[in-house]
């Protein structure tokens, strides 16, 4: 007989959750016909640099998808964690992997952020585009987006802090250069997305020149200044990396990594 999560008492069972950090193997109780997942894609590799004056777009955000799921009892199904994608060594990062509970659900990993000059990738979330001769007090890399995340958080963000990425929704902002009279200035770094409960969120892209750090937010890694790599996001968020950042020389500095993705599967057992 099919237990009922909605009246766990009258049928005698108990809900209990079963994280994954790693791959691994789901058990379907016996007596369970329905589990409720929570998956997070890898998140992207932010945007390498390889000369003065370039700056990386942040790595997208992984997919972040809860849904009820019809499971036989007693079947195992395999959880794949994404991996996170590899901020690239001088150009665009690879896209994060996906993470999948067996056939039936699955979070797409985000995209790479682009190098100085070139646009990222599509993934769970966008890629940001990275920019080439970026000047003084200039937008920097644009932000990966948040994985699927698409709220727009408002005008400030296009004000102050620039676009978002290419696609995917409020991610990251792209990095602001510091203004010396002071109206940029707390904007010198940008800030990267939060996602969604804190998953997914878009890396920040990156500025050229040294300015006052922003605040950190759950998901995706900080927007960088200077002659810089980027930033790696947390491993099991499914956050982009920011893009890195040149300022003098012909030197390569890598973007930084993105998170690995997450599952969380909740039963009644």
């Amino acid at each position: 007989m099919a237990v009922s999560k909605l009246n766990p008492v009258s049928s005698g069972v108990t809900q209990k959750t079963q994280e994954f950090t790693a791959t691994g193997t789901f058990a379907t109780p016996s007596n369970c016909s329905s589990v409720e997942v929570f998956l997070v894609g890898g998140g992207g590799g932010g945007g390498g640099t390889s000369a003065n004056s370039q700056t990386g777009g942040g790595g997208g955000g992984g997919g972040v998808v809860t849904r009820n799921l019809s499971v036989t009892p007693g079947t195992s199904y395999t959880v794949t964690i994404g991996s996170g994608g590899t901020g690239g060594a001088s150009s665009t990062g690879t896209a994060g992997g996906n993470t999948t509970f067996g056939s039936l659900l699955t979070a797409s990993g985000g995209g790479g952020g682009g190098g100085g000059g070139l646009s990222g990738t599509s993934g769970g979330s966008g890629g940001g585009a990275g920019q080439n001769n970026a000047t003084t007090y200039a937008i920097g890399g644009a932000g990966g987006g948040a994985g699927g995340n698409a709220e727009s958080i408002g005008t400030l963000n296009l004000t102050y802090r620039g676009s978002n990425g290419t696609q995917g929704g409020a991610g990251g902002s792209a990095g602001y250069a510091n203004d010396p009279g002071g109206a940029m200035g707390p904007f010198a770094h940008s800030i990267p997305g939060v996602g969604i409960n804190g998953y997914g969120g878009g890396g920040g892209g990156s500025a050229t020149t040294t300015g006052m750090s922003s605040p950190g937010a759950s998901g995706g890694a900080n927007g960088i200044v200077g002659n810089n790599v980027g930033l790696s996001a947390s491993a099991n968020t499914g956050g982009g990396g920011s893009g890195s950042c040149g300022v003098s020389g012909s030197i390569s500095r890598a973007g930084g990594d993105g998170g690995s993705g997450y599952a969380l599967v909740t039963y009644w057992s």
